[in-house]
């Protein structure tokens, strides 16, 4: 299993990587950050006063809604990866209202009660342990400050998951945060929790561009070091296809969290 810090540096490494392809092809993410929006949309004039932080932006899927939904308040749009950031900063430049850093959520402090609001779309899931790093992001919201996060939850990828199983060899996905158990951690403080969950499908011609695409799109790190030989991925792709009738449907949990400081 990797270190938390060798882990972190590989997927510094994989998005850094994978900036353009992740922009035209991450559908799944881009997605979910519309549907963020959204949620967001009812609680617009309920933000109290203050900075918003954006953790994650990627290349910005989530930073483009915040631009529309808050033109006069001042963003700090912020990720792992300096090149992720650099193309944000390309991408919105003449926005005076943001500022772009690269961020190490995990292991940043951060100020009591600073901010608004607090968003991030497909980052919770790369945390090593995703209630730890929310619950302080949490604390450093203002008294009716929102946390609102779009992440894939522990029941993504079943089917993955399963043909490994009937084949006997590694299931080399990450695990996913699961979301019971993160509402009953952060519903512990003094935040109001609630989510939403459903799934999204994506289609696939066979394993190989099912894999390849996610390592295209930086997202194939593993955290334990998992990997499959060659002969185990044309066991796979084959099992895949004849159970899926000729295509590789892969299954998203999507999970939707809102977190609301109340004291």
């Amino acid at each position: 299993m990797m270190s938390k810090t060798e882990f972190r540096t590989a997927i510094d490494r994989s998005f850094s990587n994978a900036v353009d392809y992740y922009h035209e092809h991450s559908t799944i993410q881009k997605e979910a950050a519309d549907r963020l929006a959204n949620a967001l949309d009812p609680w617009l004039y309920s933000v109290p006063e203050g900075e918003l932080l954006e953790i994650g932006c990627g290349t910005g899927f989530f930073t483009d809604h915040l631009t529309r939904l808050f033109p006069k308040r001042d963003i700090t749009v912020t990720d792992l990866s300096q090149e992720m950031v650099d193309f944000c900063k390309k991408r919105f430049n003449g926005q005076d209202n943001l500022s772009f850093k690269t961020m190490n959520a995990e292991e940043q402090e951060f100020e009591e009660e600073k901010y608004g609001l607090i968003v991030g779309n497909y980052v919770a899931q790369w945390f090593s342990n995703p209630a730890v790093t929310l619950e302080k992001l949490s604390n450093s919201l203002k008294t009716g400050g929102l946390m609102l996060l779009a992440f894939p939850g522990d029941d993504s990828y079943p089917e993955w998951r399963k043909y490994c199983l009937d084949l006997g060899i590694p299931y080399t996905a990450n695990t996913f945060p699961d979301i019971e158990q993160l509402v009953i951690h952060l519903s512990m403080g003094p935040f109001q929790v609630d989510f939403y969950e459903d799934q999204t499908r994506e289609h696939h011609d066979d394993v190989y561009s099912f894999f390849r695409h996610l390592k295209n799109s930086g997202t194939s790190p593993n955290r334990e070091g998992k990997s499959l030989s060659y002969k185990q991925i044309k066991l796979l792709n084959d099992h895949w296809l004849e159970r899926q009738g000729g295509s590789v449907e892969v299954t998203y949990h999507n999970v939707f969290l809102a977190l609301k400081r109340v004291a």
